[in-house]
């Protein structure tokens, strides 16, 4: 009986061992890993129309119903592998109370017709918020930071003041966007988003270089 006694302590303690690294480890993954190991992957088709406005005064003028639609237009294929959010920007995350926001890699193919007849390839980091439930209906706000290069000559977009008809393929890409699904249907969503060229303010190009184009997008998780 004494046997037996002790063989089940020394179980019991392994067994707490084996569960305090158990622990130890989940502590160590950051938050957003169990979403991204549910959804790691996307893809989304997206239709995008091209309008001439600034970024700053879009949201007011489509608010307002006021936004001008240039005849340009693109179709996308947007791919985005999810990543493990490094620790700072994790920490930051949960000060503001999105500890479960997800980032990620984000690479996007865009063919142009219309005003302007050429591809277009983009790399960019991207930030997910955590889901917003408005009822059946989940909403989340996405941002993508990175570069964008156009093969061939983006005629569309504006040049720089001094030479209206000098053309830069290399610049800034930035994309803003909602997600908007359904609870019980968790692998498709519908997006809608800007899609956002610039030189950022002469940094890598003239200011008052880009384009803007809002975009419909229909996203799958396979």
């Amino acid at each position: 009986m004494l046997t037996a006694l002790r063989l089940l302590t020394r179980l019991q303690r392994l067994c707490n061992v084996r569960l305090l690294a158990t622990l130890l480890l989940l502590t160590a993954i950051p938050a957003a890993h169990a979403e991204q190991a549910v959804s790691r992957h996307s893809l989304t088709l997206y239709h995008g129309h091209g309008v001439d406005e600034d970024l700053l005064e879009l949201p007011g003028d489509l608010v307002r119903g006021s936004v001008e639609w240039d005849e340009s237009y693109f179709t996308a294929l947007g791919y985005r592998y999810g990543t493990i959010t490094p620790r700072p920007l994790a920490r930051l995350f949960d000060w503001v109370h999105m500890g479960d926001a997800t980032t990620g890699i984000e690479l996007v193919a865009v063919k142009h017709r219309g005003l302007q007849s050429n591809w277009e390839a983009d790399f960019a980091y991207a930030i997910r918020s955590p889901y917003a439930a408005l009822g059946p209906v989940c909403v989340r706000f996405g941002f993508s930071l990175g570069v964008s290069y156009a093969f061939g000559t983006p005629s569309y977009e504006d040049g720089p003041v001094d030479d209206p008809e000098e053309r830069y393929r290399f610049q800034n890409y930035n994309a803003y966007e909602l997600e908007w699904g359904l609870s019980r249907f968790p692998r498709v969503s519908l997006v809608t988003r800007v899609h956002h060229r610039s030189g950022v303010y002469g940094l890598i190009a003239p200011r008052r270089v880009g384009s803007n184009f809002i975009s419909l997008g229909l996203r799958g998780y396979p």
